[in-house]
């Protein structure tokens, strides 16, 4: 039976907590947290009452920060009592649906984790049924452009057409990824997927700009613009289930998370009801103000809309894959760990991340007293590594001792 990365990754750092006694060695100097931070939660509820845009956005923002801190404060207190915080995330999701079952206006236990991933048995059933439905899709909407002689659906099953190159390159990638080679990728294939997802961007760019060279073409041309447009009412149904069939996609696989496969099929499914709609309008408007050029402009506007989508698709995991610096709002929850984690660190003085795909790198350099031993110094950075590990946004962990912070900066060749 094969296993997904995600759940190998969880049970490796499952092994490193239950193996390594280094991590209770270390709970009579953990630090106690300067706050109960979930008493600083404001309710949802509340903040969708707050007209000002600005002060609304804060206190989501401000929320946000609470749920990342939590989630440290977790892995903290788990680690203490020697428990696994991974197997307690679940444990403590399955008590809070409980508590509010049973009517209870606050969960039994917090949930410091509010972005869990979800299985890869869902991750996989959102890429197949994308995939079925794009070939479904994709045939009747050739049909029907084939019928009405409208270039804007043909260019919406054109688009269809690449729906079923991504769903293929994404499949594949998961396909690799799921094969471990410990010797030839060390650290995983996990950038296995937001490059494939970089080769299906560049391919959608590129096609959409000949369907705009297309469109724009037949828009100058008097005798192909003044082409009639003939849509029957079988062809509007059709198009019709489509936008509803790419709107239930897009919703379901927005709700997954874990996956940059699944939410950029979400992505692509939302652009698909915008074409779609659009797609739908401009030949009925064609046909109604017997306006034949409303029907390449569609195309026109269409394909700058795809084109503009994927290209800030495309540039965001570019950015990641080329080592990217974490958020500011990362960088605040790493340092809180390498805080809290023991009173015998007496400094932190580097706290750097940044992204290899869809998680981070962290390196954190600590400071320890000159006279400790090695192998306690030892104990508590490798630690504190397994800790940082634990953490939902870290792929990797490095962390380096010190027993001062006047020395020059590490890998200067970088600065």
């Amino acid at each position: 039976m094969s296993i997904s990365p995600s759940r190998e990754r969880g049970r490796s750092r499952r092994r490193s907590c239950s193996r390594r006694p280094s991590s209770i060695s270390i709970q009579e100097t953990v630090k106690p947290a300067p706050t109960r931070f979930r008493a600083l939660r404001m309710d949802e509820a509340q903040i969708a009452t707050i007209k000002n845009r600005k002060v609304r956005e804060f206190y989501e923002h401000q929320n946000e920060m609470v749920d990342r801190f939590l989630e440290v404060d977790h892995i903290i207190e788990s680690l203490e009592r020697g428990e696994n915080p991974l197997e307690n995330i679940t444990n403590e999701v399955e008590d809070e649906e409980s508590g509010i079952a049973n009517g209870s206006s606050e969960p039994l236990l917090a949930k410091p984790n509010l972005r869990k991933s979800h299985s890869s048995t869902i991750v996989h059933l959102a890429i197949n049924l994308s995939m079925l439905a794009n070939v479904v899709l994709f045939v009747t909407k050739v049909v029907t452009a084939y019928v009405s002689n409208s270039i804007s659906i043909l260019a919406s099953a054109f688009e269809t057409l690449l729906d079923l190159l991504s769903n293929a390159i994404i499949w594949y990638t998961i396909r690799v990824i799921k094969h471990e080679d410990y010797y030839g990728y060390p650290i995983g294939k996990s950038r296995m997927e937001p490059l494939g997802i970089v080769i299906f961007a560049v391919i959608t760019t590129t096609s959409f700009t000949q369907v705009l060279i297309t469109s724009a073409e037949r828009l100058m041309d008097p005798d192909n613009s003044s082409e009639v447009i003939d849509l029957s009412f079988a062809s509007i149904a059709v198009l019709v289930a489509n936008i509803i069939i790419k709107a239930i996609l897009w919703l379901w696989c927005r709700s997954i998370k874990g996956s940059s496969s699944v939410q950029a099929l979400a992505q692509d499914h939302e652009n698909d009801v915008v074409f779609n709609i659009a797609a739908t309008i401009c030949p009925l408007v064609g046909i109604w103000t017997k306006l034949g050029w409303i029907d390449p402009v569609g195309g026109i506007l269409l394909s700058i809309y795809i084109i503009y989508e994927w290209m800030a698709v495309l540039l965001d995991n570019i950015r990641r894959l080329s080592g990217r610096a974490a958020t500011i709002d990362d960088i605040k929850q790493l340092t809180y760990m390498a805080y809290r984690f023991s009173s015998q660190i007496e400094a932190i003085e580097t706290v750097r991340a940044y992204y290899v795909g869809d998680k981070l790198f962290v390196e954190v350099d600590i400071v320890m007293p000159p006279d400790m031993l090695v192998h306690i110094a030892h104990d508590i950075a490798e630690a504190l590594q397994n800790a940082l590990e634990l953490m939902e946004n870290v792929e990797r962990a490095f962390v380096h001792i010190d027993y001062n912070t006047t020395h020059t900066h590490e890998h200067t060749q970088a600065f």
